[in-house]
């Protein structure tokens, strides 16, 4: 049993996550066509059965918001589910310190829950400016057979644009297909054969 245990450490430090950007065209119920959500994803290409792995979602900078009327954006959340196969460690959602621009890291939270995982930007980003989230760090408990693939999939993104005489305009943007696919992990038989 010892023994068992000595390896699951070792393999858990050896086996070494993999980065890989993702870009998920977007349908928006307001604004400009041919949106995109991009990030950098960093989860294990695989990994043992029965136990846990981190998650870490790497925001990429925005560029410059700029819209006619727009006076500026605020009150940002982006949704995840939880990847299929797995249990989400309560607690775990956070944000990764020294990441993100200040104008959207005040009062920025991330959190888990039955829906998924949740990053929301309460911050103004002003028009003719731009903004990147600060990186989402989280962890699943793998509960899928060996064999499996445990799909971390993207499911929308929300915000709110102060606009010229109009006031608050809310706009969902989800990606197509809906969800999107953004990273996998193959479970691993354990102990390994």
């Amino acid at each position: 049993m010892v023994l068992s245990r000595l390896a699951l450490v070792t393999a858990l430090v050896t086996a070494s996550p993999s980065a890989a950007p993702a870009r998920a065209p977007l349908v928006c119920s307001r604004g400009p066509s041919a949106q995109w959500f991009n990030a950098v994803v960093t989860m294990p290409a695989s990994w043992p059965a029965g136990s846990t792995f981190a998650v870490r979602i790497d925001s990429v900078p925005s560029g410059t918001i700029s819209h006619m009327g727009l006076n500026y954006i605020h009150d940002m959340t982006t949704d995840y589910f939880v990847p299929t196969g797995t249990r989400y460690v309560t607690g775990s959602a956070r944000l990764v310190p020294g990441t993100g621009t200040p104008n959207v890291c005040e009062g920025a939270r991330a959190w888990g829950d039955a829906a998924g995982i949740h990053l929301r930007l309460p911050g103004r980003v002003e028009n003719g400016s731009s903004y990147t989230p600060p990186s989402l760090e989280f962890q699943v408990e793998i509960g899928a057979p060996a064999g499996a693939l445990v799909e971390l999939r993207f499911r929308r993104y929300q915000v709110t644009a102060n606009v010229f005489l109009l006031g608050d305009l809310h706009t969902t943007c989800a990606p197509n297909p809906n969800p999107y696919t953004i990273g996998v992990t193959h479970v691993e038989a354990w102990p390994p054969t």
